[in-house]
């Protein structure tokens, strides 16, 4: 974990993919991370998948999806949380494939996710889009899987319930 709050993952340009069910402290580490890398004068973008796919699409109705894709590769590593909640649309699905791949192998990704790689196919509506990012993402990819069924946030109102008596 020390190599990873080096950042040794940012400069060998190298995934992170956090995999686990919701309320284990995926986005909570990867806030973490990303708060080290901008500690070590790293330039680090934080995007929710689906608000980026939101802005994705928006900027191809407005002709300005390559100034987006640009203004991303001066970043040297990219948060993309909770991917996997919201399925995209075709287009959606599309332009984060083309997000993802115009940074491969030249920035650090960190994904945050609630499904396993065989389901990532509800998400993107297609098999080989998804072999193929996939293909990309868990090429030279940190691959960390949070265990547990019970989320913190769960078990935390469970205490405090407790202690309230209720």
């Amino acid at each position: 974990m020390l190599e990873l709050a080096q950042g040794a993952y940012i400069r060998q340009v190298k995934p992170l993919l956090m995999v686990g069910n919701p309320g284990l402290g995926k986005t909570h580490l990867a806030l973490g991370l990303a708060l080290a890398a901008c500690r070590q004068d790293y330039r680090v973008r934080f995007y929710n998948a689906a608000v980026l796919v939101n802005e994705l699409v928006q900027a191809e109705d407005e002709h300005r999806v390559p100034k987006l894709l640009n203004g991303a590769l001066r970043q040297q590593l990219i948060v993309l949380d909770e991917l996997g909640f919201i399925p995209f649309s075709t287009t959606g699905a599309h332009l984060i494939f083309q997000f993802c791949s115009a940074r491969y192998q030249r920035v650090s990704l960190i994904i945050t996710t609630n499904l396993r790689c065989a389901a990532w196919t509800q998400v993107f509506g297609d098999e080989r889009l998804t072999a193929a990012f996939l293909d990309r993402l868990t090429h030279k990819a940190h691959i960390l899987e949070f265990s547990g069924a019970e989320s913190y946030r769960f078990r935390e109102r469970l205490q405090r319930e407790r202690e309230e008596g209720i």
